[in-house]
C-alpha cells in the first residue's frame, strides 16, 4: 500500500513517496525507494500495488526509449507487457488494484507531465494527470481541509504541503486492497523526488520510526 503524491507544475514534476515494503496481506518487512530514475528520459517511474510491477516497466523504458515522449507514447504497451512478466514470475500472486505512475519532462512539448495506467481502467489507456494523492479517504479529506489543503492549488507547495498531506496519512487507517484490513499506509520516510528539462533530483524529507507499523 504505498503512499504516492504527484504534482506537476509550470517548470517540475513533484513526486512524493513514502519507504515501506509490505507482503501480499499487507505485513511490513523492510523500507526501499519506490521511485524508479531513468535519468537519461529524464523520467521516473513509480506505482502501486505488486512492487515489481513499475520495476519492470522501468527496466524495460531503460532500455527501449530514448526520449520521455518516446516512453509515454509506448506506456499502454509497456505496462501489458509489464503485467505479463509479473504474472509469469508470481503466477499466484494477485496483480491487480495496481497502477504505474511516468512522470517526466516531454521535450516536444517543452513541459513537465505525469501519466498513469490504472488497472481500475486499463482499457483507456495511459492517461495524463496534473495532481494525485493516494490513498485517499473521506477522513483523509477532512483532516486536509482543516489543514488548509483543500481548493485551489495557486499556492500549495508541493514540498511542504506534500510532506504536510503524508504526515496526516500517517496518522490514519486505510483497507488493505487484498485482506481488506484497516492498515496505517505510510512509513519509512518521505522520499521527494523533482524532475525537470535540466534533470531529477531526489532526497528523504522525514525519516519515520518503526512502531507506526504496529
Amino acid at each position: 500500500m504505498t503512499a504516492l503524491h504527484a504534482y506537476v507544475r509550470e517548470s517540475a514534476v513533484h513526486v512524493l513517496t513514502d519507504g515501506w515494503l509490505r507482503g501480499p496481506e499487507g505485513q511490513v518487512f523492510g523500507t526501499a525507494q519506490k521511485v524508479r530514475i531513468l535519468g537519461h528520459l529524464p523520467a521516473v517511474v513509480s506505482g502501486r500495488g505488486p512492487s515489481e510491477l513499475p520495476e519492470y516497466f522501468a527496466d524495460r523504458a531503460r532500455w527501449r526509449f530514448a526520449t520521455f515522449d518516446e516512453a509515454v507514447k509506448d506506456m499502454g504497451e509497456t505496462y501489458s507487457i509489464a503485467l505479463a512478466q509479473f504474472e509469469v514470475a508470481n503466477p499466484t500472486a494477485r496483480a491487480r488494484p495496481n497502477m504505474v505512475l511516468m512522470a517526466g519532462w516531454s521535450q516536444a512539448r517543452s513541459r513537465p507531465e505525469c501519466w498513469v495506467v490504472d488497472s481500475n481502467n486499463e482499457a483507456a489507456g495511459a492517461q495524463q494527470i496534473m495532481n494525485t494523492c493516494a490513498p485517499s479517504s473521506p477522513e483523509l479529506m477532512g483532516r486536509l481541509r482543516d489543514l488548509g489543503l483543500i481548493g485551489g492549488m495557486a499556492s500549495f507547495d508541493p514540498l511542504r504541503d506534500g510532506l504536510r498531506i503524508m504526515r496526516a496519512q500517517r496518522d490514519l487507517c486505510f483497507p488493505h486492497p487484498v485482506s481488506c484490513e484497516l492498515q496505517p499506509a505510510v512509513g519509512g520516510f518521505c522520499q521527494h523526488t523533482v524532475i525537470t528539462a535540466d534533470g531529477i533530483t531526489t532526497r528523504i524529507l522525514e525519516r519515520w520510526p518503526a512502531e507506526k507499523a504496529a
